[in-house]
Parts: C-alpha cells; structure tokens; sequence
C-alpha cells in the first residue's frame, strides 16, 4: 500500500497550493483505498481501532443529522500521507548528515552517568524536526549494547527526550491536532509555551538521572549539536510564516517545509559538490521506506478524523452544557487534563484520541481558562503519555529498536519524569492563566 502513499504525496502538496476542494475529495478517494486496503492487512487491533473510528464519526454525524459532510472530513485526513513521506525523507537526510555523524561519535565516548545526559539532550534537540525518527538515528548507540541495563538507560533516556519535543515541534502531530481546536492562536505562541514546558521537562527528566555535574554535562551536549539548531530555527520559521501568510494548517505548513528543510540540510551538511549524488542516494531510501509504510498513516488520520467530528458536533456541545464543567477551579482542570491523558494512555488509549475528547469537552467552555493555556495542559498530557503509553507509536519503535520490552520502558523512571512534570506545567499555566485572563 506504500505505493498509493508515494502517489498521493505529491498530489497532496499540489492540492495544499491550490486549495482546490475537488482535488482533495479525489485524492480522498485514493487515500480510502489505501486506508481499507492496509486495515485489512493489519493486526486486529489496529483494524478494530480504524473501524471505531470511522463507526463513531459517522454516528456523531448522524446525530448532528450532518452525515452528508462526511467525504469532506475524511479530505482533511490526506495531509498525514503528505506528512508521513515527508517525514521519511527527513529522517534519510538527517541519519547521514554528518553533524549528526559527529555528534554519534562524541556520545559513543560518553560513559557512565554522562551517556543518558548526552542521550537526552540529544533526542530532544534532533527530535524537534525528526520526531519519532530521532530515536531510530540514535539507535545504532545503543541497539548492540549488550549490557540490558545500560540499553535500557539509554532507550529510556532516548524516549524521555523524544517525549519532550513533542511540547513545541510542529513537526509533531500534536500541535497540529491542538491548532486544528484552537485555530486562532497564532502558532509561535503555542511553540513559545511548548519550548519553556519542554526545558522544564528537560531539567526534572535530568535531575532524575543523579548524573555529576548534569547542567555542564548538558552544555556539553547541546554544543555539541550547534550545528543543527540554525536548521531548527529555519524549520521552525518556515512553518510558522507559512501557516500565518498561506492560511495552510500546521500540518500542511510542516509537508511544504519539509522538502526544502531537506535540500538545505544536505547543501550545509555536504556541500553543494556532493549535493546531487547524496540526494540520488537520499532518494532511494526514501522511496524504500515509503513503499513499507504499512497501516500506522490509515490508523493516526482516522483518529484525526474523529477528533475534527468531535470538535464540530452539535451534539457533544449540548452534553458537554449540562456536565458543570465550567465549575471546576482553573489550576484543577489544567493538572487534569494532562494527567487524564496520562491514564489513557497506559490503557493504550492513542493520544490523538483522548486529547481530541478533552478538547471538545472544554474547548471554549470553561471562562476561567484561556485557550493558550488549555492548549498547553493538552500538549504537556500528550508529551508526558508518549513517555509511558504501551501503544503510543514512539515507545514502540524504542522498544523496536533498542530490543527492550515495553513493559520495562514504561516502568523506567519515565514513571515518575511524566506525572511530575504534569503538574508542574499545570501550575505554570496555571500562573500563565491567571496573567493573561
């Protein structure tokens, strides 16, 4: 089915141009093709998953009496074909770029309580453009360490600060389905929030490490990859003035960004002489990847799917009216919601789900609370589940390459890094809250 995600992926940049409805409601209708057609090669649970999701947006509609709208939902969900070839590409380019090379390098001779330091940092700075694929570039590092409890310490570390990037990066599906709720807030604002939250996560994920000298030791880590942040700040510019000047939602901006991203990161990395053959080879992996692609894209857009019905439902708003949530002290549901999402998520609730629920059930309900700052709660609960969610995509490709079971990535220190820095963000935002109400 990886052949209709390499069909589709440049037809959907062309229709975010255009922005013509006609072309996205006939990619749509590729795009459910690939969606039926790797269900049904999917495990069970994936393929139930799906189907819930499509069974429970079509009954929402048809209690909004709105089932006609359906095809023109389902159009929104082609971006994540778009995204997830994109992203591959990304991860080609960046897994050879010789930065990353040297900072490889640099933590192989780490030892001792400098590693899982080095490994944090690491994962949480090439995780702001990479996602889930910085895991996979550092896990050459740790993959052969025969000594289960130092790959253990090295995935969990890997994971932790994967997690964090989650916060701020918009090339995370996070922020994408939080703007997609609070379409208003300019996207700089809630990357400004995510970072500040992300270096907060950051320094408690450390202090949990009892490493000798752990800011120093970070330092050292970050210098070590100051290459690399010119690229992120270029990447996350990009995204933002695309998405502000082109009216494109952040997903969109992060597809159109990313091929560019691409090209300038192999003419500072390799020089323009060895520019064109390092894209032919760039090219072929990419293509490789793409055409494995199995059923993870269909799964992740029809949860969208999901969440887009909940947020436009009549039907949900009247509910939510007659719960009291309104109620609730301001600090009180801003610790809840990143702390539910939690819970979920070690219940193996995907977090595309349980934060789309949460949003249409507070998302301009509550008058204490300000959009910002709800936004916040939802990314700090996606970023904290990431870290201990047993079907979360990123600690499954951890557990994948770095042959630790998942069970023992999610009982890791993980367990206390995520609650604690739940409720430490939520009373930042709450603080925050309490300024800008």
């Amino acid at each position: 089915m990886g052949r209709l995600i390499l069909f589709l992926w440049p037809l959907s940049l062309i229709s975010f141009v255009l922005d013509a409805e006609w072309l996205s409601l006939a990619i749509a209708s590729v795009f459910a093709i690939y969606a039926a057609g790797s269900l049904l090669n999917a495990r069970n649970s994936d393929r139930l998953f799906g189907v819930g999701m499509v069974a429970a947006s079509a009954f929402l509609l048809i209690l909004d009496d709105n089932l006609w709208a359906f095809p023109t939902v389902f159009a929104q969900t082609i971006v994540f074909g778009a995204f997830v070839a994109s992203a591959q590409m990304l991860r080609s380019v960046s897994e050879r770029d010789p930065r990353v090379d040297r900072y490889r390098s640099a933590l192989s001779l780490q030892s001792g309580s400098a590693r899982p330091v080095w490994m944090t940092v690491g994962s949480g700075v090439l995780g702001t453009v990479m996602t889930v694929g910085a895991v996979a570039i550092l896990s050459p590092l740790f993959a052969g360490v025969e000594n289960a409890g130092q790959r253990r310490e090295d995935a969990v570390a890997a994971l932790s600060g994967t997690a964090l990037a989650v916060n701020w990066s918009p090339f995370f599906v996070s922020i994408a389905v939080v703007s997609a709720f609070f379409p208003h807030l300019p996207l700089w604002s809630l990357m400004a929030v995510g970072f500040v939250l992300s270096g907060v996560g950051m320094a408690i994920a450390l202090a949990t490490l009892h490493a000798a000298g752990p800011v120093s030791t970070a330092g050292r880590a970050f210098r070590a990859l100051g290459g690399f942040v010119p690229v992120i700040l270029v990447a996350g510019v990009s995204v933002t003035v695309l998405r502000n000047a082109g009216d494109f939602s952040t997903l969109q901006a992060s597809c159109l960004a990313l091929p560019p991203l691409c090209v300038i990161l192999i003419l500072t990395g390799r020089g323009a002489g060895d520019a064109l053959s390092h894209l032919r080879d760039v090219g072929r992996v990419t293509l490789d990847r793409i055409l494995v692609i199995g059923p993870e894209v269909a799964v992740v857009a029809l949860a969208f799917m999901f969440g887009l019905v909940l947020r436009d439902s009549v039907t949900i708003d009247m509910a939510v009216a007659n719960l009291g949530l309104d109620t609730l002290p301001a600090p009180l549901l801003l610790a809840l919601v990143p702390l539910s999402m939690m819970t979920l998520g070690i219940l193996s609730v995907h977090p595309i789900v349980s934060a789309s629920l949460l949003m249409s059930l507070l998302a301009d309900k509550h008058g204490a609370v300000t959009d910002l700052a709800l936004a916040g709660a939802t990314l700090v609960g996606w970023s904290s589940a990431a870290m201990i969610s047993y079907s979360g995509l990123l600690l499954m490709v951890t557990a994948s390459v770095s042959a630790v079971p998942r069970g023992e990535l999610i009982v890791s220190r993980n367990l206390l890094v995520a609650p604690v820095f739940a409720v430490t963000s939520a009373l930042l935002l709450a603080a925050l809250n309490r300024t800008i109400s």
